[in-house]
């Protein structure tokens, strides 16, 4: 016989289950964005936009970039509305997460054993080095023959997904649902999430700057692909990625999660190649940059909190 506790544990269930599915359908939109209003268009008004297929959210059309906010905002007023009775709990756990941040982290800083995390950079910079060597121009030439149209658009959405305002939705998501229906592990995703991205892009930054390495697109000429914005070692978007898809390889209690975020990851990282945007040891070496400060600040957050709130489950 149920109580109403068990009933209330179901009916939160339910709510984060609908709101977990709703924000992949804003996702999804939004690596499309603006084509649905493309597609509207030429189905009910047929007028004039300056929008074209190569538009994305954040770029050439800002002005319809506003519709999409109202309906994540619309998304996220949902969400707020549907809260658990206790969700002001979970803001204080949450505000308190933010604020031991820093010194949960040193103390983790120095758990760290400095010989083993040597002998991982030493075996990754192998890896990294022999790739360079072997793989990467033979596999650019073996593969140049073999391109076709039909993935371009798989690509192209992968591209957006690990790029622009999307790790910063992913991780608004995580907190905002986990806070919303009292989940604290979710919150500590979110935290692990911004800290693991935000140092691996300064990582990534830091050696792009000493390497300066050329892209692919360069080395088969001018502007083959894509223009050129920046160095090519290590790649931005992959490492990106793994940081936050990492946190879930690291933290989540679910196996299927944790595949699902490594696989969508290394999608990301095969698709900078796919472009031509950069070598295979560029994405190898920002999965590993991504993957280390991933299970660092996991460490650090989610695993921190196993003796109190954050054995809820995630």
């Amino acid at each position: 016989m149920s109580t109403a506790a068990d009933d209330r544990s179901a009916s939160v269930r339910r709510k984060r289950a609908v709101a977990s599915v709703a924000f992949i359908g804003l996702l999804l939109l939004s690596v499309s964005w603006p084509m649905p209003v493309v597609l509207l268009n030429e189905a009910t008004f047929d007028t004039a936009l300056p929008l074209h297929d190569k538009s994305f959210l954040g770029r050439e059309a800002p002005s319809w970039d506003v519709v999409f906010w109202c309906l994540a905002g619309l998304y996220a007023l949902a969400v707020i509305h549907f809260r658990a009775d206790d969700a002001r709990r979970s803001s204080r756990d949450f505000v308190n997460d933010i604020r031991t941040a820093g010194p949960r982290m040193a103390a983790a800083l120095r758990d760290l054993r400095p010989v083993r995390v040597f002998s991982v950079l030493l075996a990754g910079a192998v890896l990294t080095g022999l790739i360079w060597l072997f793989v990467d121009a033979w596999l650019y030439l073996e593969g140049d023959g073999l391109r076709v149209e039909w993935p371009r658009q798989v690509v192209r959405h992968l591209n957006r997904l690990g790029g622009g305002m999307n790790p910063g939705m992913i991780v608004a998501f995580f907190a905002l649902v986990g806070i919303a229906f009292s989940q604290p592990r979710w919150p500590r995703y979110a935290i692990a999430m911004a800290g693991g991205g935000l140092v691996a892009g300064i990582a990534v930054q830091i050696l792009k700057l000493f390497v300066n390495r050329a892209r692919p697109e360069l080395w088969y000429g001018p502007f083959f692909f894509a223009d050129s914005t920046s160095t090519s070692f290590p790649s931005g978007h992959t490492a990106g990625a793994f940081a936050l898809a990492g946190v879930l390889v690291f933290g989540s209690p679910s196996i299927a999660v944790r595949l699902a975020a490594f696989a969508i990851a290394g999608g990301i990282g095969l698709s900078r190649v796919i472009v031509f945007r950069h070598w295979p040891s560029d994405v190898v070496a920002a999965a590993m940059i991504g993957l280390f400060f991933a299970w660092f600040f996991t460490r650090a957050t989610v695993h921190e909190g196993k003796n109190g709130a954050g054995t809820a489950a995630g």
